[in-house]
């Protein structure tokens, strides 16, 4: 044994005022009633190596000092071969914490280094609970992997992995940012790549077009000279002596045709035609207002419709439609038909009781509710003649006498103006409802608002049929008394027909007329058109010389269409556009550019094989060392199942579900720790935890009432292994197991006093 525990002193921590604890080698049990604070030893001793505030039953670290003192501190004598050093740790109530290591100060990543060294494992199993005992019995098979990773100690190749991880992600971020650059550099290259094309294209057309704009010039020149050879040779003749007689004649028949007019302007005839013209013209206005107002009905009929009756009811023999198509209101009376018809204009109305009953059948698949009003049976009840009202609201309905008891059920309401129609007297004797809409029942609630239809657009609408009848009304008028004056005209009038003749006859000598002027026109418009080219293309000829003498210096190229070649060229280069005149220089300065990317590039993609190569050796070798440690933690749990049940084996498994626990008790076959008794289980989980501690061994082992869930016989098997364990290691169990007790080296007792814990007894070796 490397090193143990040899005194304990505590100066208000937690219950304890002063204590003063040896630990003699051997097996050493503290005990002492609940609440004595005798697991505060055990507190102690975690204090100085270094435990957290939540793993010392504190919510922080100045709640483990005394209440009313001024700091607490825990010292830990320790024997190391021939060496004794005296380790503290020291809290003050506003949670500034000292570590000393002989009285002097040291941090306390050097005091855990020191501990290590000196064999103190400050990890899962080097402080035991009953919960640790417990927790081991409830986890499941993959909680179980877990711990088997944490003893195997592979948080180091995680740690190497995440860091692994951590930099093959950076590598790729990098090489995902290269990829974005070398992508922008090829777009830059091609880019640049099709401006040299562009501008070494455009130097091609420009050279052609300079050679065919030549060729092209010369063309033209020949052509023009041609052209002055032909217009000197042109002849023109004309006669235009029929001008003049054609106008007399032409003055003589308009003279003639304006007396005629002048004679027939008052003729009834006349008046007739122009009467009939503005007949049909009124009648087809007059048809498009009562297309209009057609319109505007089925509009306003349209806001009464419900939602479809299902085509297997309308094919029943006995089905007579829906109230709103049977029952209709008046004009001027839709709101109050409305309000009370409300979602009734949608019942279905048939012949009769067997009829509703077969409808009421099929309904049954449809979705939605329905109501049926059979005729044959329904009884209604005629509403009351009320002074100051308007009468029964039916009356304002239309309807075939057949539904007269359908209007007399659904709208059964007494129609008044308004509201204020309507007295206190008047209320039980009847259902009214006012023109605006409002319903006052029989029990005297009203239901007033706006009416689910809309009624602003109802009355919108009657305000546009009102104004389509008013026009409609009027155009009838006025063509009555157009087809009233049309009667008392003639149909025929001679005078009239002669001006036809003699109108025919002057249009025919006006465009005679005018063509004779245009023949002339045209004769003298030809010879000025003539003199005219003629220096026209004589300013072209000084022109084509000019452009001719501009281009020398080139060759012509002959092509079989000049004039489109030169045009299709410019067009060529105006869709073209400007070309960057630096293009060469700048491909060359891309292209080395997207070349460097490149060569970085392959140096990171290297860099990242490299890595992921490290990432799977390291995954190779956790494996391997996961795969050692359940050999041997599976060997040690084996031979720890062998110590506490005095026989029998354990076996630890690596599955797809996790780690398996299997126990062999002396006697039975194999099982899982899942189907062991209670007391069973917990020994199986100590066996577990004793075997973690082989694989991981402490200087110091501290078992706080782990003993807590077995029964005697278990107890005595327990003492065995903790026995057993002191032989390699300081180990002290608290306990409140008499069992347990009797075994134990050495006793140690705890007490509760006046609110501190003290140390009241120590066992025969102890106290000596």
């Amino acid at each position: 044994m490397k090193a143990a525990l040899d005194i304990i002193r505590i100066v208000n921590f937690k219950s304890f005022r002063r204590a003063v604890i040896p630990l003699p080698a051997g097996l050493v049990a503290i005990t002492g009633p609940n609440g004595s604070g005798k697991s505060n030893i055990l507190d102690a001793i975690a204090f100085v190596m270094g435990w957290r505030a939540s793993r010392l039953r504190a919510s922080k670290m100045e709640n483990l000092v005394r209440k009313g003192s001024n700091a607490a501190e825990v010292s830990l004598l320790i024997r190391n071969s021939a060496e004794r050093i005296s380790v503290s740790r020291e809290i003050r109530p506003s949670g500034e914490g000292v570590y000393r290591v002989n009285g002097k100060r040291r941090s306390a990543t050097e005091v855990m280094e020191l501990l290590r060294e000196m064999g103190f494992l400050v990890d899962r199993y080097t402080f035991v609970t009953q919960g640790d005992i417990t927790s081991i019995v409830e986890m499941s098979p993959r909680e179980r992997a877990r711990l088997l990773e944490e003893i195997s100690g592979v948080a180091e190749y995680d740690e190497r992995k995440e860091k692994a991880l951590e930099e093959l992600r950076e590598v790729n971020q990098l090489l995902r940012e290269m990829e974005v650059l070398i992508k922008e550099r090829e777009r830059e290259v091609r880019k640049v790549e099709r401006e040299v094309r562009a501008l070494e294209e455009k130097e091609e057309m420009e050279e052609r077009l300079r050679r065919v704009e030549k060729y092209l010039l010369m063309v033209q020149m020949e052509e023009i000279q041609e052209k002055l050879e032909t217009l000197e040779r042109v002849h023109i003749e004309g006669d235009f002596s029929d001008v003049d007689s054609l106008r007399e004649e032409l003055e003589e028949r308009e003279a003639e045709l304006r007396k005629l007019e002048e004679r027939v302007k008052g003729s009834p005839v006349r008046r007739r035609r122009q009467l009939q013209a503005e007949i049909e013209a009124l009648s087809r206005q007059i048809s498009a207002l009562e297309r209009a107002l057609e319109s505007q009905k089925d509009a306003l009929s349209a806001l009464s419709r419900t939602k479809e009756v299902p085509g297997v009811v309308k094919e029943d023999p006995s089905f007579l439609g829906v109230v709103s198509d049977l029952v209709t209101p008046l004009e001027g009376y839709e709101i109050p038909y409305l309000a009370v018809g409300g979602g009734r204009l949608g019942d279905i109305v048939v012949r009769d009781l067997e009829g509703a009953k077969r409808i009421a059948k099929v309904l049954r698949n449809v979705r939605g509710r329905f109501r049926i009003i059979p005729l044959d049976v329904i009884r209604v009840r005629e509403p009351p003649e009320l002074p100051g009202t308007l009468g029964p609201l039916h009356r304002f309905l239309v309807y075939d006498e057949r539904f007269g008891a359908v209007a007399k059920l659904v709208f059964n309401a007494v129609l008044v103006e308004d509201l204020d129609s309507i007295t206190r007297e008047m209320i039980g004797r009847a259902r009214f409802v006012t023109l605006g809409g409002e319903i006052v029942e029989r029990e005297g609630s009203l239901l007033a608002g706006r009416p689910e239809r809309d009624v602003q657009r109802i009355n919108r609408i009657r305000e546009e049929m009102r104004k389509l009848e008013n026009e409609l009304e009027s155009l009838r008028k006025e063509r009555r008394r157009k087809e009233d004056e049309l009667r008392d005209l003639p149909e025929e009038d001679p005078d009239l027909e002669r001006l036809e003749d003699l109108r025919r006859e002057v249009s025919r000598l006006r465009r005679s007329y005018q063509e004779a002027l245009s023949r002339r026109r045209a004769y003298l418009s030809r010879l000025e058109e003539i003199s005219e080219e003629k220096g026209v293309l004589k300013e072209k000829m000084r022109v084509l010389e000019s452009e001719l003498r501009k281009l020398a210096k080139v060759e012509p190229l002959s092509v079989p269409d000049p004039a489109g070649e030169v045009a299709s060229l410019r067009t060529r280069l105006k869709l073209l556009g400007p070309v960057n005149p630096k293009a060469r220089e700048e491909y060359e300065a891309r292209r080395k550019e997207l070349e460097e990317v490149t060569n970085r590039y392959r140096e990171f993609d290297g860099r990242r094989r490299g890595i992921e190569e490290l990432i799977e050796r390291l995954d190779r070798e956790r494996e391997e060392v996961v795969e050692r440690t359940l050999e041997r933690l599976s060997g040690a749990f084996d031979e720890q199942i062998r110590l506490l049940f005095g026989g029998g084996g354990g076996e630890l498994r690596l599955t797809e579900r996790g780690l398996e626990m299997r126990v062999r008790l002396p006697s039975k076959k194999p099982v899982s720790i899942d189907s062991l008794s209670g007391g069973e289980k917990s020994l199986s989980a100590l066996a577990f935890i004793l075997a973690a501690q082989r694989l991981r061994p402490s200087s110091l082992y501290v078992f706080d009432e782990a003993d807590a869930m077995l029964d005697g016989v278990n107890c005595k098997r327990y003492v065995r292994a903790l026995k057993e364990l002191s032989k390699r290691a300081q180990v002290v169990a608290i306990s409140l197991k008499k069992e347990t007790l009797e075994e134990v080296d050495h006793l140690i007792g705890v007490t509760m006093r006046d609110g501190e814990s003290k140390i009241v007894a120590v066992s025969r070796e102890a106290a000596s």
